[in-house]
């Protein structure tokens, strides 16, 4: 896919990292100015050449510069302000500009949205100026820097906050603390997914379109330090976030978050049934969402003719997996019915899944079995030379099975012992993948489905 950006040098340069890191298969060239009235003329050279899949305003500013021109023969959007980005903002304000936040200067930034931000860390009471000018108006951002000025000498404020590079600069120039708020790196990511997904609902693709939705649960009650649980949860929402767009990129498809706890992938029945179901793209996130007991993750497919269609049917098909259980996958083709999608290399058994897996890691069906039973009998964390003494094997054997588990997302670093002698023995917790038990015993105990001893 190829986007047309249309913006400032400075915050095109947010766009170029976040493409270069994340984003390698979709193309982007650039046509920049500093001057927001410009960008109509340069969304117009756009739609007229023809070259371009979809437009990109690098914030709401240009885009409202550019939306009476704008036509429905290209899809478009705009990077929107963020909490995340008005976050980065007051931070630098405080480091930088030794600002107490107590009254702030804006212009273009949602005052509700900047005080939700600033109460979440605990600053309350800011009072905030907001510009009350219309981009539409003569002279508007003259007016807008002038604001700012004023604003600050008259000592009403103690910083100025601007999405505007050519606002900052001359007031930073006259020693007014000024702070430029550049969009967030996941909104950069979100905007172009949501621009694929147009782009993907825009051209015929065999007259179907699908939609995937993971919906993932954690429980970290074990933890009694507040602040180490909550890292923990934000560690495993980055993780299991990681392996969903890594999933989406390797069949170039379009994936957003819903909350914290549920992502869309959007893509085409094609991609879906050669690039996800084939490859057990789907088998895959489960097994890496549910490393643990404590993590529980669903996931359902729907597919249909418009992408309305498609999500109403995941929705439907992810209903069904919620009332099943845990690491379950349903798919649905129409209103009336959804299916279960099996494991890889499975037939509904946990021995033919115990199997698949075994061969994954290379290891024997019986090791597998042995590692089991050690992570019942003595707890879930260990050493490597804890491991290798348990189960009788060689310590270059352990870890050569230590690799290759933490490939799988199976391994989990928590911390460091001292032996006494030498390094640090890693402590690592190791979690079998939950898929992997019996469908009637679900106890989380029971991983593999063998007989209890």
């Amino acid at each position: 896919m190829k986007i047309g950006v249309i913006g400032p040098e400075i915050t095109a340069n947010v766009i170029k990292r976040v493409s270069e890191r994340e984003l390698p298969d979709v193309q982007f060239v650039y046509r920049c100015s500093e001057f927001y009235e410009e960008s109509a003329e340069l969304a117009d050279a756009y739609q007229k050449e023809r070259d371009v899949d979809a437009i990109l305003f690098t914030g709401p500013t240009n885009f409202a510069y550019a939306r009476k021109r704008l036509t429905p023969t290209i899809p478009w959007s705009y990077l929107p302000h963020s909490r995340t980005a008005a976050l980065q903002a007051f931070l630098e304000a405080i480091a930088v500009h030794s600002s107490n936040l107590k009254a702030i200067s804006v212009d273009r930034y949602d005052p509700n949205l900047l005080q939700q931000v600033l109460e979440g860390v605990g600053i309350h009471g800011t009072a905030i100026f907001r510009a009350p000018y219309d981009f539409e108006e003569p002279g508007f951002e003259k007016k807008l820097l002038d604001f700012h000025r004023r604003c600050y000498q008259s000592g009403q404020v103690s910083a100025c906050f601007t999405s505007m590079e050519h606002i900052m600069e001359p007031l930073r120039v006259e020693g007014i603390p000024c702070v430029r708020i550049y969009p967030a790196e996941e909104v950069v990511q979100e905007q172009v997914y949501h621009l694929q997904i147009l782009n993907i609902s825009a051209r015929e693709n065999q007259g179907k379109l699908a939609v995937i939705v993971i919906h993932f649960d954690y429980i970290f009650d074990e933890e009694e330090d507040l602040f180490i649980r909550e890292w923990e949860k934000m560690k495993y929402q980055n993780e299991f976030k990681e392996q969903v767009y890594a999933a989406a990129q390797r069949m170039e498809a379009a994936v957003f978050g819903s909350g914290l706890d549920q992502f869309f992938i959007a893509t085409s029945r094609n991609m879906l049934m050669n690039g996800f179901l084939k490859k057990y793209e789907h088998w895959k996130l489960l097994q890496f969402g549910q490393r643990s007991p404590a993590f529980r993750v669903w996931l359902g497919i729907g597919i249909g003719n418009t992408m309305l269609e498609a999500k109403s049917r995941a929705h439907m098909a992810l209903n069904h997996s919620m009332a099943d259980r845990p690491g379950s996958s349903y798919l649905a083709e129409d209103e009336h019915q959804a299916t279960r999608l099996q494991a890889a290399g499975s037939e509904g058994s946990a021995e033919h899944s115990a199997s698949y897996f075994a061969r994954k890691i290379q290891v024997g069906i019986d090791t597998l079995e042995k590692i089991d039973r050690v992570l019942r009998e003595y707890g879930d964390t260990v050493t490597s030379d804890e491991l290798s003494e348990r189960l009788g094997i060689t310590p270059r054997s352990v870890n050569r099975i230590l690799s290759r588990l933490e490939e799988e997302g199976c391994v989990t670093l928590v911390g460091k012992r001292s032996t006494g002698k030498g390094r640090p023995a890693r402590v690592m917790r190791l979690t079998l993948p939950e898929s992997l038990r019996r469908e009637e015993d679900l106890s989380p105990r029971s991983r593999l489905g063998w007989p209890q001893t």
